[in-house]
């Protein structure tokens, strides 16, 4: 006999079974299990009850007994209630127990939130235009003409937009450190490649100058050694490049991509910028409905599916940095990712998010009635021969249908860049 009780995502079962059931119960695993035990006297699988518990222990068939009857209670418990969904498997706790009173024990498990979705048809969402302009296309050919630019060395002051030759060597509180030198290192004044104002401190200076650059580095350097520190670098410069763009023509577009003028370059340009720009409106489209779903649905998630998922990804994360000889906390520490409980207090709240999505995407389905035809599918797998690749497939086109419904049911907002 069982009684449930559920409070939120948690349910108790209290499981009483009397000294009969009990007794039944352990008598079924004993037809089940006395094949296993070797007893002098008697052939395998012979040996009465009485002379295996007096051989192996009173409780030999105990543990297997418990087993059988959560087992056969969560069945009938998930029969009766089938909305009730376990995320983890479940726990016992025992009250009591003798061979003549029976047992009284509680069968303790999580299952999945039942919750409101919030509104999610007519409503507004932001997102960006997906409309190509010519000043996209301005900028494309920009970038092309920068890509080919040529630097012709000039004997004058440097600007920002030039190319310098350096060499440099750096020190800290007077001595050079490692990795803080180099000889004849190109760099673009204004491409903020070097920390902190090191390039700033280049801007005037001619070939042949000496110059003495003190920057610090930041206090989030992925050195930790480094962190903040006042660094000091001696650099000669070999060279002042100024940059040269090349002409904007037919023979240019010709000798560099694969059309013949102008014109057709741009007209490709913007056709490839168009569904570049559809593409990331539709991926903005999807984010941001998520966003509004997950911050205006309330979902309690259970904590055993969040610790659970974490503890496998951490478990994955470890494993993989193990190819690199890497500890997770050295990874951490070299990252700037802080301690172990901050890279888990992070986890915890993505994977949170992560489930919270996962259960509204499905009620939404499932109210929806949004699935992928047996015709679809089938187009869609031919040739697979594993089942998980035809599920992993049934799984991506329903959640395209998805994201399908939602575009086709909300509004899109377009705001300015």
């Amino acid at each position: 006999m069982y009684s449930i009780k559920k409070e939120n995502t948690k349910v108790e079962v209290n499981l009483e079974v009397d000294a009969k059931e009990w007794e039944d119960a352990v008598q079924k695993t004993y037809e089940e299990n006395k094949s296993k035990f070797n007893v002098e006297g008697f052939r395998k699988g012979h040996a009465p009850r009485k002379v295996i518990e007096k051989t192996y222990g009173d409780s030999v068939f105990f543990e297997d007994t418990i087993n059988h009857l959560v087992n056969k209670t969560m069945n009938e418990v998930l029969d009766k209630e089938p909305d009730l969904e376990p995320v983890a498997m479940p726990t016992t706790q025992f009250e009591s127990f003798t061979a003549d009173g029976g047992l009284k024990m509680k069968i303790l498990f999580e299952i999945v939130p039942d919750f409101k979705l919030c509104k999610y048809v007519d409503v507004p969402i932001e997102v960006h235009s997906a409309e190509a302009t010519e000043k996209d296309v301005d900028n494309a050919v920009q970038r092309l003409l920068e890509d080919n630019a040529k630097f012709e060395e000039v004997e004058r002051e440097a600007k920002n937009g030039d190319s310098l030759l350096i060499d440099f060597t750096g020190f800290m509180n007077g001595e050079e450190f490692d990795g803080g030198s180099a000889t004849n290192y190109p760099l673009e004044l204004g491409s903020h490649t070097f920390i902190d104002n090191f390039e700033d401190q280049l801007v005037g200076h001619k070939k042949g100058d000496i110059v003495d650059v003190k920057v610090t580095f930041p206090a989030d350097y992925h050195a930790e050694e480094f962190q903040g520190k006042p660094v000091e670098f001696r650099v000669e410069i070999n060279a002042v490049r100024e940059k040269r763009l090349p002409t904007l023509d037919d023979k240019f577009i010709s000798d560099t991509t694969e059309f013949e003028t102008v014109e057709e370059y741009r007209k490709d340009v913007l056709a490839h910028i168009q569904t570049m720009k559809e593409n990331d409106q539709e991926a903005e489209f999807q984010f941001n409905m998520r966003e509004y779903l997950t911050n205006n649905t309330q979902i309690e998630i259970p904590e055993i599916m969040v610790d659970n998922n974490v503890f496998h990804e951490m478990d994955h994360m470890k494993q993989a940095l193990e190819m690199y000889h890497l500890t997770l906390e050295d990874y951490l520490r070299q990252t700037g990712g802080g301690t172990i409980e901050d890279y888990v207090d992070r986890l915890k709240e993505s994977t949170r998010r992560s489930i919270k999505v996962r259960y509204i995407y499905r009620k939404i389905i499932a109210e929806n009635n949004i699935k992928v035809s047996d015709e679809e599918l089938a187009e869609a797998t031919k040739g697979m021969t594993k089942h998980e690749d035809i599920v992993r497939t049934d799984n991506e086109l329903t959640l395209q249908k998805l994201y399908k419904f939602l575009e086709e049911n909300n509004k899109k907002v377009v705001v300015k860049d």
